[in-house]
């Protein structure tokens, strides 16, 4: 056993922050040490959830015709990708989602739109009004993506039932302007506050294998602790032809696993996800994510590629021992 891996999983295990040196650290270990990070990831996983895990669904509200430049994303109207495309869709669709992903299992239903911010005032009263249905009509927890917004629209969405508003920093401030041109790190950070300001919970995490460094990946980490967020979604690059990133050299499984693991040390009580890109970076050890410290996934397919069967990832919980939990 790695002392120094176990030394730094004391402090996790007793929610004390551990230092950016010893993150990096984790993030380099290799060999048979790995699985050692893994162990102490599992086990301060088990020391703030147990056995118990989450699972979520989202819905591609509205798709395509982004005005941003996203270098991974199919949706940036910059690009020339085969993605369909489709205004905002009407509520009952959205709902006919939510019932489906409720009876799969999921927690939360999130409903995501494409492009800089919620278009208009239209756009916005339709999505109250879905928002409302979705609390009335189901026991599912609505969350929503929409962009960058003000403390404004955050208000209105709150006072129709929002529970959570996702809205992902994608990568480390620093390598940030690599991926996107048309809004700013800060943007996203001023989202965030203004969605905390009036009491939305707030899920925002990364996506990985974008050329990013293992340096970014330790300060994206950190700036996620430091605002205190609810969730932390961690994504894996899923090339999409036609994109700048669509020749994206693809993380490795156990990279991929080690990602997940140092997030776990640094931010020992918070819900980890594994979202989009999972099925083609882990592969064969897509149960493994668990045993590397995340306690939610996200099940059924994503906004523009395709998840695996939800009874596959419902039975990979099952045999694992582990508790779906639906409230």
């Amino acid at each position: 056993m790695n002392d120094k891996i176990k030394q730094i999983a004391g402090r996790s295990l007793q929610n004390k922050p551990i230092s950016r040196d010893d993150a990096l650290y984790l993030m380099q270990i290799d060999g048979d040490a790995v699985y050692d990070l893994f162990y102490w990831a599992n086990q301060i996983r088990l020391r703030y959830f147990g056995h118990s895990v989450k699972a979520c669904s989202i819905v591609s509200a509205k798709q395509g015709q982004c005005t941003e430049d996203c270098s991974f994303c199919s949706q940036s109207s910059r690009y020339h990708t085969d993605i369909e495309e489709f205004p905002l869709i009407d509520t009952n669709r959205i709902l006919d989602v939510a019932k489906c992903a409720e009876q799969a299992g999921s927690n939360s239903i999130g409903i995501v739109t494409s492009g800089y911010s919620i278009g208009n005032s239209d756009d916005l009263d339709k999505i109250c009004r879905t928002i409302k249905t979705v609390v009335t009509d189901t026991c599912i927890h609505p969350h929503g993506s929409f962009g960058i917004l003000t403390k404004e629209m955050a208000e209105s969405l709150v006072k129709c039932g929002l529970k959570r508003l996702n809205h992902n920093l994608e990568t480390s401030e620093r390598f940030f302007p690599n991926i996107c041109s048309t809004h700013t790190f800060t943007d996203r950070i001023n989202t965030i506050c203004a969605a905390k300001e009036v009491g939305l919970e707030i899920c925002s995490g990364a996506i990985f294998g974008i050329g990013e460094g293992l340096e970014d990946r330790i300060d994206l980490a950190f700036t996620l602790k430091n605002l205190d967020v609810d969730v932390v979604p961690l994504n894996f690059l899923h090339p999409v032809s036609g994109t700048p990133l669509e020749s994206g050299i693809p993380l490795s499984p156990m990279e991929a696993l080690k990602i997940i693991s140092v997030f776990r040390f640094v931010l020992p009580d918070k819900e980890i996800k594994i979202a989009g890109g999972r099925e083609k970076k882990l592969r064969d050890l897509q149960s493994w994510m668990f045993y590397a410290g995340a306690n939610s996934t996200m099940i059924g397919n994503y906004l523009t590629t395709k998840g695996r069967k939800v009874e596959d990832d419902l039975e990979m919980i099952k045999d694992l021992h582990l508790e779906l939990q639906t409230s």
